[in-house]
């Protein structure tokens, strides 16, 4: 061998494991101070719902039919309808149909449905085109953190805000 050759520097085992429980430690401490209790499930509930929305207003493009997103609050939950008011089919869901539940899921424990505004009917419906009939909100709150889901009317975009 060449006596030229440079020694390789490396990192030693007790060198990385220093690191690694210094990490560990640190992310014990700030993740929780990060997501405080109940802000996870609000966050996971205004995302499903935006996908609900979504969903409903393409199966509406999609079979040239109205479909409605029917808001209960009283019983903290939100079903995508037909025209007549029947739930659609969802077989990947269950027997039960497009419903969602936020009090009877566990993903969602702690977050109710507020506030609902879409005028006096309480659903937000898109007609054969996709185009809501009226714009209007939701609001879903959870112990710290209350969210306002807006669709717009004509174009259906939705937007969501936190409200402090």
């Amino acid at each position: 061998m060449n006596g030229n050759a440079t020694p390789r520097r490396a990192f030693t085992l007790v060198e990385i494991l220093v690191v690694v429980i210094v990490l560990g430690i640190a992310s014990a401490i700030v993740v929780p101070h990060m997501v405080r209790s109940g802000q996870m499930n609000a966050q996971a509930a205004a995302r499903m719902l935006i996908a609900d929305i979504l969903i409903a207003q393409n199966d509406a493009i999609a079979h040239q039919r109205i479909r409605r997103v029917v808001f209960e609050p009283a019983q903290n939950r939100y079903r995508i309808t037909d025209d007549t008011n029947l739930t659609i089919p969802a077989s990947w869901r269950g027997s039960g149909g497009y419903i969602t539940d936020f009090t009877g899921d566990r993903r969602f424990d702690g977050v109710r449905i507020d506030h609902v505004d879409f005028g006096s009917d309480g659903y937000l419906e898109f007609d054969d085109i996709g185009s809501p009939t009226r714009g209007g909100s939701v609001d879903i709150l959870s112990r710290d953190q209350h969210y306002r889901i807006r669709i717009a009317d004509m174009t259906g975009r939705v937007t969501i805000e936190r409200i402090d």
